[in-house]
């Protein structure tokens, strides 16, 4: 039923009234929604990321993640729990593409109240970059800085994915590691 036709008829049924006008419905002439994100090429670009993984810095297993579709295949949702003993850094992320904006968002919240927003874009076949941009405060001269931060999620030769994060204060002329993390598929 169109949007206006379910607003006519809330809005009768909160005056009282009976409301029996027939709407013509429009769902014949569009496409499911799950069709409209399954059978886009840019909603898929980030489906190799699907699955249930263990998360490596180096050798040590710090993390199981899970990313899975919602909302008829529109969005993904992430589930990262922390391993090791360890009770903080659980988060909660949904990827999505916005065909409005053309660019993939991410939206990240952890349990320690972390909290961060990017854009992103295909690299190339398996491989996303995702860019954003944290105020540090002003610096000596009044300035305001800025890190830049970009995390790349890329499908490995082994059938796992990278997970590489760099940033720089000074724009992109210079870039260190902040992490650098192997998923492989959990069993």
């Amino acid at each position: 039923m169109p949007v206006v036709a379910r607003l006519l008829r809330l809005f009768a049924l909160m005056c009282g009234v009976a409301l029996t006008i027939p709407f013509a419905s429009s769902h014949a002439e569009e496409p499911p929604a799950a069709d409209i994100c399954r059978e886009n090429p840019a909603f898929r670009a980030q489906d190799f990321t699907l699955g249930d993984w263990d998360v490596y810095a180096g050798e040590t297993r710090i993390a199981r993640v899970t990313l899975e579709p919602i909302l008829e295949s529109c969005a993904i949702e992430e589930t990262w729990t922390v391993t090791g003993g360890r009770t903080r850094g659980n988060g909660l992320g949904i990827f999505n593409y916005s065909a409005l904006l053309g660019h993939w968002m991410y939206h990240w919240v952890t349990d320690d109240g972390a909290s961060t927003t990017f854009t992103g874009e295909p690299t190339g076949p398996g491989a996303i970059r995702y860019v954003t941009r944290k105020p540090l405060g002003e610096g000596p001269l009044g300035e305001k800085r800025v890190r830049l931060r970009h995390w790349t999620l890329t499908r490995t030769g082994d059938g796992g994915i990278r997970e590489l994060s760099v940033g720089s204060e000074d724009d992109g002329a210079t870039w260190e590691v902040e992490y650098d993390l192997h998923w492989v598929p959990h069993t």
